[in-house]
């Protein structure tokens, strides 16, 4: 199960790293300090420590499920979508500031893990 979280933690946080790279200053951009927010909005250190934690979860989760799947062809091309989706959020919602299409990749993302989540539990 190590080599196998091992694998899934370097391809979690890859995605991260790589959608980082379009993130700029992130949260304290300018652009992203003046979007009307919901006053729920948490502090920016919130989202890479919760990022973390998810990632961290999110492979161990992965490891622990990948001897029990069954079909594993299914397995790893619904975990590639999610880790393109991954990916892609980032550039599009700090680099090209589109919120509508983040929303919807985003929102695809947290439903694609629940429902992988739920599939190979």
């Amino acid at each position: 199960m190590i080599k196998k979280l091992v694998i899934f933690l370097l391809l979690n946080f890859g995605a991260l790293a790589i959608g980082g790279l379009f993130t700029g200053q992130g949260v304290s951009s300018q652009w992203y300090t003046t979007l009307n927010k919901a006053p729920w909005t948490p502090p920016g250190w919130v989202f890479g420590t919760a990022w973390t934690l998810i990632m961290i979860c999110y492979s161990l989760y992965l490891a622990k499920a990948w001897p029990h799947v069954q079909n594993k062809k299914v397995f790893i091309q619904l975990y590639l979508f999610q880790w393109v989706l991954n990916v892609s959020w980032n550039p599009m919602f700090f680099y090209y500031n589109n919120v509508w299409i983040s929303l919807v990749l985003i929102s695809t993302l947290t439903v694609l893990m629940g429902f992988i989540i739920v599939k190979f539990a």
